[in-house]
């Protein structure tokens, strides 16, 4: 299976969790960081096309998430895209740009995993919605929060990824428990 995420492995955030969670084999990585312009949509659509798997993983600020959703979408043939997005949009709480885009790209996810389904194609779409990861952002706050784990972040995507073929995530969103028991 061949796997793709757009966003840096290196950085201390999702990306890395996704590498650990594969043992640092079979995912590819495309961003900034190794020179490639994720606005060049069509570009990063003819490379993305060739894979079992798109993790749509990186944010942009002016809705760049939902146009590369878009442009793969229109590309893919088979495979599976999954779209990380943030439980800020589940809960509605967070910076109004961010909330806009990320709401968007789970409207747009939501449109495209309901054809999964119920439409002609062969192309399953799923969103993950995380809140308060251990990234190095999240980290670097200083506060008491808990956070999710890059590893446990990384081997849900890697449990959504080798979900039956037979069936499609939708949609999940998670935060961690902020109380003691």
């Amino acid at each position: 299976m061949r796997i793709i995420v757009t966003g840096n492995p290196n950085y201390k955030g999702l990306c890395h969790g996704i590498r650990e969670a594969y043992n640092h084999n079979f995912v590819e990585f495309i961003g900034r960081w190794n020179d490639w312009d994720l606005t060049d949509y069509d570009k990063v659509a003819d490379h993305v096309k060739d894979y079992d798997v798109f993790v749509n993983s990186q944010y942009g600020p002016n809705g760049e998430q939902v146009d590369l959703l878009n442009a793969v979408y229109n590309k893919f043939e088979t495979g599976h895209i999954i779209n990380i997005s943030s439980s800020a949009a589940y809960w509605n709480n967070g910076k109004e740009d961010y909330l806009k885009n990320k709401k968007a790209l789970e409207h747009r996810s939501k449109e495209l995993s309901k054809i999964s389904c119920w439409g002609e194609t062969p192309i399953r779409v799923s969103c993950i919605s995380f809140g308060e990861l251990g990234s190095e952002s999240q980290l670097s706050r200083n506060d008491e929060r808990r956070k999710i784990s890059l590893i446990e972040a990384g081997n849900l995507v890697k449990y959504v990824i080798d979900s039956p073929r037979t069936t499609n995530l939708h949609y999940i969103t998670l935060d961690p428990i902020q109380t003691n028991y």
